[in-house]
């Protein structure tokens, strides 16, 4: 075999390159490498597994937590309104106005087990408080899920009542409300002495609501909020 040697001929000397034996990647080069890519693409997937995730995971809890804000907003609208009359107008310069007939308040709220609460407001603005005007919301558990509900009937509301007045403000095909705590311990009394000699009360209310919920589907995922609010009706007796 030639190798690299010069061989003299009739047109003077050449050069002959000789062919050299290459050496290939052994098995064990081979198998390494491969388990190597195998690593590297794994790690690869769990990573866009866990950043899929991840994201999957913020989307469910920004649902789930506007669907408690929703409820909670509702709630907060209609009970800063509580106690509302559209004679209030009459209440100008007339301290008097809730207890001489001028402007006729609505009952009291009222809070039944801390996870229903009722009350009144003047939504057709005619000026009297009627059972029309009344308003609750409360948590009901239904085949195992609990949910806020709004009342919409032209009666009292019950707490323990289940009819079509009833109707539900979260979706519980979603959201399992596992708590809805009402308190109203930081509102107070000021009273006050009439120039007749009585004595005046005047409750101002703060409610402190509590909405607690998981997703249905995954448990894991929670969500809870709270919102103080300030009743802007003062309710006034007169004793």
């Amino acid at each position: 075999m030639l190798n690299n040697q010069s061989v003299q001929g009739n047109g003077g000397p050449a050069r002959v390159s000789g062919l050299r034996r290459q050496a290939g990647m052994t098995l064990i080069e081979s198998m390494i490498a491969l388990g190597l890519s195998m690593f590297v693409t794994s790690a690869m997937v769990v990573l866009m597994s866990n950043s899929l995730g991840t994201a999957s995971k913020v989307i469910q809890m920004t649902q789930l937590t506007d669907e408690l804000r929703n409820t909670m907003s509702m709630l907060s609208r209609d009970l800063r309104r509580a106690n509302y009359s559209a004679n209030a107008a009459y209440c100008y310069a007339n301290s008097d106005c809730g207890i001489d007939g001028s402007a006729t308040q609505s009952p009291d709220i009222t809070i039944v087990n801390n996870s229903c609460v009722t009350f009144n407001l003047d939504r057709n603005r005619d000026g009297n408080a009627s059972t029309d005007d009344a308003g609750a919301f409360r948590r009901r558990v239904v085949n195992g899920v609990g949910l806020v509900e709004m009342w919409i009937g032209n009666s009292s509301p019950n707490c323990a009542a289940s009819n079509a007045n009833w109707v539900g403000v979260t979706d519980p095909s979603f959201v399992d409300v596992t708590r809805f705590n009402i308190d109203d311990s930081d509102s107070f009394v000021i009273s006050f002495p009439n120039e007749d000699g009585s004595t005046v009360n005047q409750r101002s209310r703060r409610v402190v609501v509590e909405i607690q919920g998981r997703l249905v589907r995954e448990n894991s995922i929670t969500r809870t909020i709270q919102d103080e609010i300030k009743v802007r009706n003062d309710l006034i007796s007169k004793v």
